[in-house]
């Protein structure tokens, strides 16, 4: 089963779990996220492209490649004699994090293409009872994803007030947020001004950076920076999410 716990500082959340866990996970990223080679939605392929971000680090979590602790199965010597079988105690769980900003975005993200993939799936441009349909109700990928979003719900619910996060809730789930069209660059940015913020203020901003992340078509900076990316995407003849804005970069060293 998959895990999300915030980090110690509160700098993201960690993503755990068992081999089969992850690569399920990352199995179903794959089967619901839209690139050049799909058929329809191409509007979100930059979208798509960002949360297989997340997928590629979940990836190499349980290739060996990140974080690793072992975890404990409750198998007693009894047990074992019982089954006459020698085995381990603990099982061994794969581990990555990701920033907080970054993780309201995939959520979000998220939502949207699970949306397509019930339309997909019921053959109808419009959800009404079609996630009750009967090629959607019972598909291993929604259900893995949405496994994933509320591992990662009830982290948020333990982090926040009761009414912040009752008032999270609602942003997150609100309707039309198109996320799909949000500017890549304007995210990258709200996650180094959270990376350089004390842990005291991380806390105090994690839901308004989840608002502005959630209403960015509304937010001053975001259509800024969407207006530079995409002057500078359409000089150079490139996508929006090729251009990287100046003086705007990951710190190499931090404490999650």
């Amino acid at each position: 089963m998959i895990s999300i716990k915030n980090t110690e500082n509160l700098t993201g959340v960690t993503i755990s779990g068992d081999f089969h866990d992850l690569y399920n996970l990352v199995e179903a990223f794959h089967a619901i996220t839209i690139n050049e080679y799909s058929e329809n939605h191409h509007g979100y392929i930059e979208m798509s492209t960002r949360v297989m971000g997340l997928c590629f680090d979940v990836r190499h979590a349980y290739q060996g490649d990140r974080e690793i602790e072992l975890i404990n199965n409750y198998m007693t010597e009894d047990k074992m004699k019982w089954h006459a079988l020698i085995t381990p105690k603990s099982n061994v769980y794969y581990k990555c994090n990701c920033l907080y900003p970054e993780m309201f975005f995939v959520i979000l993200a998220l939502n949207e293409l699970v949306k397509l993939r019930i339309k997909d799936l019921a053959k109808t441009k419009y959800i009404y009872r079609e996630a009750l349909d009967k090629n959607v109700i019972w598909d291993d990928k929604i259900a893995t994803i949405r496994a994933f979003q509320g591992e990662f719900v009830k982290c948020v619910k333990g982090t926040l007030t009761e009414g912040t996060f009752v008032r999270w809730l609602k942003i997150m789930n609100s309707d039309y947020l198109s996320i799909e069209n949000i500017c890549g660059q304007y995210v990258d940015v709200l996650n180094i001004k959270y990376m350089n913020m004390t842990k005291e203020k991380r806390l105090k901003n994690l839901s308004s950076i989840a608002k502005r992340i959630a209403e960015f078509a509304h937010d001053k900076e975001h259509n800024e920076i969407n207006k530079v990316v995409a002057e500078a995407a359409k000089e150079y003849g490139c996508a929006q999410g090729d251009i990287r804005l100046k003086g705007i970069e990951y710190p190499e060293d931090f404490i999650w």
